[in-house]
Formats: structure tokens, C-alpha cells, sequence
């Protein structure tokens, strides 16, 4: 199983092109108005047009490029790859210079290598621009093309400073040994902080010893806070893996790399492929190959139903996973997809989870509670199973939960179908009037998508007037929501992004408060993002 994930991840960011030189076009005014998106419609065009150069560098630079939300990743992907143009006025040759390498960057940080190499081929003007070519290096290394990577080295000036861990990789990875030690002589004179670890490091690649074993090259790297390319490749030549805290900091192409790195401990695969799912990055179908990666003794397989409490989520979803899949006794398999359902929901990983267990079982013939009815429900809802979702919910009815949960299949429903029936819509929202919530921040974001999603008719608005929902708001998001607002009615994209980013920040969607969630619909809707105003709205529904 470990040899699938190189492969895969190695395809889906294989190089585009194989000759970067007949691609080349004439020289280009400002690098960062490059175009590599195939849209034919360009929100992003003028959206930097009238603002200054530290303005657009703050905006970029503020891009939440570590969120887990697939929504975020689509929006800063587009703002990315799509044509930009500016200001010559207020911006100067130079500064394109710094925006052109912090785009880059984020390209970088988000796994888009493949993009950067794109960049590359458009024009002349890059053939040898040492950033570009030190990220199409360290993307090149994060794939594991050693070769292709130290052949880009020779296209540049090597300078000692800029380049020099890579030199030093590459003359290893080359048997250069004494070209390297000469290069590693140069980093130890510079004394830079961290660099002691990938010294010791290199010198140990190039002995004969087995440094896997080794207990004061791993002390080392535990104090190693943040990992970049060459500390990451330099760790899988020495079969070494990296700990959870240096994981958890590390961007979406750091992550894409973990997956295809053999020498990682598995747990570590685990982590990277629940974040890379959420982040839309990878399919379902390797998350269902990393739970299987993780090694259990048949005895706790056997008795995952209990073991699993006691473990981390990162351990005890791929040992009911592997359960599940082996278990031939459809009422004990129930019991355990229920357990994996309740430790996904707060990860936001239920929506992705219903992929891999949703079609394992008759689920109406086990579900022996109500509780039981409102997590199928949300399998169903997940894979837009609508009429299933209402079914599973009859079998234990209770109001009014099942009505709550019933309103938001209806919403999510119309969403994707652009179909609802308002005579039962109407009914549902009489049996929520007057009550005293049970889910308060479920049901709130239910009325706020309703509220967002659907035209409201006398009838319905008449229902919604009814009832009465308390909920305390922070000053804070009283003025961003109002910002929002009048920003995005405006169809001011710069400030609105702006607000939208500071908002959310690293937090995935579903975790924002009741004002924060509607502050951000108002923004995606007013500025005509159907598609992701769409897949948020749903997803507040599960």
C-alpha cells in the first residue's frame, strides 16, 4: 500500500510540458500579470487596479493558504492562476518583482507546483530568475524527481548563499562527496540558526553507517521547529520521519510530499490525508487507502468496538475502518460505521467519511434509535440521497430534532436541485415555531441558509417572523458583518476578500459563529460566486 501513494500523488502534479523552451513567449511588461487559468470569464482582473503595491502584497500575503475548507482553497486557487492587472502608476517594475515572487510562494505553499512550472514556460524573462527556478527545485525534490531537480541547478548561477543546501543535496545525490563536504565547510562558517541539524544530516548521508538509529541526529531534529524541501528530502534519504508538530505546520505541498515519503511514519500519512481531503486536494479513495496503511493485530480488529475509545481520532478511525470493511455481521458492522460517524463530526470529516461507508449496509434495517436515524440521515444528505435521508428519519421520529433535520435536507435539496416543495416547507417551519431550540447553532444556520438561499414567499416569511431565536453578537462581528455587506453590495472584491480572509483565517468554514458564517455567504453571494456559495450553504447543512 505504501508504493500507491508515490505514484499517485507523483501524477497529479507531473509537469505539463516537457520542453520549457519551445513554449517560451516574448518578453512580458509585469511578471505578475501572467494568465495559466482556462477561465474565460475574470473576476480577478481588475481587482488589484487601482491599489497600491503594499496594498495588493498585504492581501496576498494574508492569503489563509493553510485553511482546511475546500471553499477557501477554490477561491485563493482562482485568485492565484487568474489574470491580474495593475496599476503602472502605483505600481513599480520592482515591486512587481516582489509580488510576482510572493505569488509564487503561495503557489508553492498550496501545492500548485505544477502551476509554477507552467509560469515558467510562458515567457523569456524567466529563463533565469534564481526564485522561480529555487521553487521548481524544491517542487521537483517534493515529488521525488532527484534528477529533474539538480538538472534545473545547472540552468542557474550557483550562488553559495541562495542555493547552497540544494547544491549540497545534489552533489550527494550525485556522489559528489567532496564538492559537498567543501559546501557544508561553507554553511558551518555561516553559523545560520537550524542549519546544524542538516549539516550533521548530509555528513551522515554520505557515510556508511546506518544513522536510522541514530539518537542525536533525531534529538537534533526535534528541535527543528519548521521543515522546508531540502530538510524533508534530506529526512527520506536518511529514512528518517518527522514528528507530528513539524506535520501539523507544514503547507499543502509539504503535506502532498508526506504522502508519497515511504520512510514517514504512518500515523503522520493519516494526519496529511484528512487535511488533504478536507482541502479537496485528494479523493476519498486514498483516504480509504491511508486508514488501511495503519497496522493492527487481528485481536484489535476484533475488538475495535471498544478498543477505539481509548485512541487518538488519528488511530482509532483507520482500526474501525479496517473493521468495518472485514466485518461480515451486519449489526456489529452498524455499530462500529455509527462510532466512526460520531468521532468524524468533529474533525468535519462526516461529509467525506459517508463516501467510504454509505453503500456497506441496508442501513433501515439496523438503526435502533433516533440518535441512530440522524447520523444515517446524514450520510445520505452527504451523497444527496434526499429521499433516503427523509426515510431513515421516520423510523424514530422525534420533534422536533427530526424536523430540524428534515428542514435542512428540504434546503439542501433546492440547493443542488433547484427543487423544493413549499407547502411542506411551510409546515416544517410552523412545527419549529415557539419551541425552546435544542441545537441552537444547528438550527440558527439552517434559517440563516434558508434565509440565503431561498426565495422567500409571503407565506414563509410570515412562518419566520414567528420565531424568535436569541443570540448574542460580539461587537466585532457586528462591524464586519455590516462591512461585508456594504462592501460586497458594491461589488468591491478587494476589500470584501480582505474581509473575508481576516474573518476565517486558518479556521475551517464550518467553525465560524452564526454572524461570521452569514458575513461570509453575504460576501461569496453578492459578488456572484454561485458555485462556492452554493457548496458552502450545503455543507452548513450536514
Amino acid at each position: 500500500m505504501i508504493l500507491i501513494f508515490p505514484v499517485k500523488v507523483v501524477l497529479s502534479n507531473q509537469l505539463i510540458f516537457d520542453d520549457y523552451d519551445n513554449s517560451r513567449s516574448s518578453k512580458v511588461e509585469y511578471l505578475s500579470e501572467f494568465l495559466i487559468s482556462d477561465k474565460t470569464d475574470y473576476e480577478w482582473k481588475n481587482v488589484f487596479l487601482d491599489k497600491s503595491f503594499n496594498q495588493i502584497n498585504s492581501f496576498l500575503n494574508n492569503l489563509p493558504v493553510k485553511n482546511t475548507d475546500e471553499v477557501i482553497q477554490k477561491i485563493i486557487f482562482e485568485i492565484l492562476t487568474s489574470k491580474k492587472s495593475f496599476d503602472k502608476n502605483l505600481v513599480k517594475s520592482d515591486e512587481d518583482k516582489v509580488l510576482f515572487e510572493t505569488i509564487i510562494n503561495k503557489l508553492f505553499e498550496t501545492g500548485r507546483l505544477s502551476e509554477i512550472e507552467l509560469i515558467y514556460s510562458q515567457t523569456n524573462e524567466l529563463e533565469s530568475n534564481s526564485f522561480i527556478l529555487k521553487k521548481m527545485i524544491e517542487g521537483n525534490l517534493l515529488r521525488n524527481r532527484h534528477s529533474e531537480a539538480c538538472k534545473i541547478l545547472n540552468k542557474v548561477n550557483q550562488d553559495p548563499v541562495f542555493f547552497g543546501k540544494i547544491m549540497i543535496i545534489c552533489n550527494i545525490i550525485n556522489n559528489k562527496f567532496d564538492e559537498a563536504k567543501l559546501g557544508l565547510q561553507l554553511l558551518k562558517e555561516q553559523n545560520q540558526p537550524g542549519d546544524i541539524f542538516f549539516i550533521d544530516l548530509a555528513y551522515s548521508l554520505m557515510s556508511e553507517n546506518d544513522i536510522t538509529q541514530s539518537k542525536e541526529l533525531k534529538k537534533n531534529l526535534d528541535k527543528v521547529k519548521d521543515l522546508n524541501p531540502i530538510i524533508m528530502s534530506s529526512l527520506q534519504f536518511a529514512d528518517i520521519s518527522p514528528n507530528f508538530s513539524q506535520i501539523e505546520k507544514l503547507s499543502t505541498s509539504g503535506l502532498l510530499f508526506i504522502l508519497s515519503n515511504p520512510s514517514v511514519d504512518t500515523d503522520l500519512k493519516i494526519l496529511c490525508s484528512e487535511i488533504l481531503v478536507k482541502q479537496g486536494r485528494i479523493n476519498v479513495e486514498m483516504l480509504s487507502e491511508a486508514y488501511q496503511l495503519s497496522r493492527f493485530e487481528e485481536k484489535e480488529i476484533q475488538n475495535a468496538e471498544k478498543l477505539y475509545k481509548s485512541l487518538s481520532p488519528i488511530r482509532a478511525r483507520p482500526l474501525l475502518y479496517q473493521s468495518i470493511i472485514r466485518d461480515n455481521k451486519p449489526e456489529s458492522k452498524f455499530r462500529k460505521i455509527i462510532a466512526l460517524l460520531k468521532i468524524s463530526m468533529n474533525d468535519n470529516l462526516l461529509p467525506k467519511i459517508s463516501y467510504l461507508v454509505g453503500d456497506l449496509l441496508d442501513f433501515e434495517k439496523y438503526v435502533r434509535n433516533h440518535e441512530d436515524t440522524i447520523l444515517i440521515s446524514k450520510i445520505f444528505q452527504s451523497k444527496k440521497q434526499y429521499i433516503q435521508a427523509r426515510n431513515i428519519l421516520n423510523k424514530f421520529y422525534k420533534s422536533p430534532e427530526s424536523d430540524y433535520r428534515n428542514l435542512a435536507i428540504d434546503i439542501s435539496e433546492f440547493i443542488n436541485t433547484n427543487i423544493i416543495d413549499l407547502y411542506s416547507f411551510e409546515k416544517l417551519l410552523e412545527k419549529i415555531e415557539d419551541l425552546k431550540i435544542v441545537e441552537p447553532s444547528f438550527i440558527k444556520k439552517v434559517l440563516m441558509v434558508l434565509i440565503s438561499n431561498v426565495d422567500l414567499n409571503q407565506n414563509l416569511l410570515d412562518k419566520l417572523f414567528k420565531i424568535t431565536i436569541d443570540a448574542s453578537i460580539k461587537s466585532t462581528d457586528a462591524t464586519d458583518f455590516f462591512l461585508a455587506t456594504k462592501l460586497s453590495s458594491e461589488k468591491d472584491y478587494f476589500n470584501s476578500f480582505s474581509l473575508l480572509f481576516k474573518i476565517v483565517g486558518d479556521r475551517n468554514l464550518m467553525q465560524l459563529n452564526l454572524v461570521q458564517s452569514y458575513s461570509v455567504l453575504t460576501i461569496l453571494k453578492n459578488l456572484g460566486f454561485e458555485s462556492q456559495f452554493k457548496q458552502l450553504s450545503d455543507n452548513m447543512l450536514i
